[in-house]
């Protein structure tokens, strides 16, 4: 991908900063995968979801510090003008992914997911799955670039499926705890249970706006 790219952003400048790009989108990767991994582990082990939330947070403490020294490095580089402006728009947009994935860690560290009910827990674990694909996609129309202009509208356009489905999931899950019964929830731990799901669909919403930034980037050059 760091070929590509570098290419695509102009030959021999800025290689240092796509380099850390490679090692930013992998880092948001792991964070939104370690979240999935947390939601399941939950429901069973509190020792296995704390250790998995200090996780996601280190990969986010490292991806915001490496996209501080991206920042840092884009404006002593010797790219053009555009160049470093959509490095700069798409990096930040990344980053938001790996924010909102610790906010849902940390959000889910205080809410007892075990109580919650089954019809709850499965849709929270699609779009916890679905986040995982979307992202993934994601990452893949940013190392395509280069490759083909083409396949970039095709994979962003799936990302945007991808959100949708979530969307969908969204509403199911908040149907869910305006019907369902939550015996043992407090009015506190029903409106942070709330903002756990608005978390991850942020995390989606996010997604698609990097997405955006892509296709954009692709048309212009």
């Amino acid at each position: 991908m760091a070929r590509r790219i570098i290419d695509f952003f102009s030959p021999s400048r800025g290689k240092k900063v796509i380099v850390m790009l490679e090692e930013h989108l992998q880092l948001t990767m792991d964070a939104v995968t370690n979240l999935c991994q947390m939601v399941e582990a939950s429901a069973n082990s509190i020792e296995d979801s704390e250790r998995i939330y200090k996780s996601i947070s280190r990969l986010e403490m490292e991806a915001d510090n490496l996209r501080r020294e991206m920042v840092l490095e884009l404006t002593e580089s010797e790219m053009f003008p555009e160049e470093r402006e959509d490095l700069m728009e798409l990096v930040r947009a990344v980053d938001w992914i790996a924010d909102w994935s610790k906010e849902a860690g940390r959000i889910l560290m205080i809410i007892p997911l075990d109580k919650v009910p089954k019809e709850l827990r499965q849709s929270v674990s699609d779009m916890c799955k679905a986040n995982t694909q979307c992202v993934r996609v994601l990452i893949e129309s940013i190392q395509a670039l280069l490759r083909n202009p083409k396949k970039v509208i095709e994979l962003v356009n799936e990302v945007e499926l991808f959100e949708e489905d979530i969307d969908d999931l969204y509403e199911i899950s908040r149907q869910h705890i305006a019907e369902l019964e939550f015996p043992g929830f407090t009015t506190g731990a029903l409106i942070l249970l709330n903002e756990f799901i608005n978390a991850l669909e942020t995390i989606s919403d996010w997604s698609e706006n990097t997405a955006d930034i892509v296709r954009a980037v692709a048309i212009r050059r």
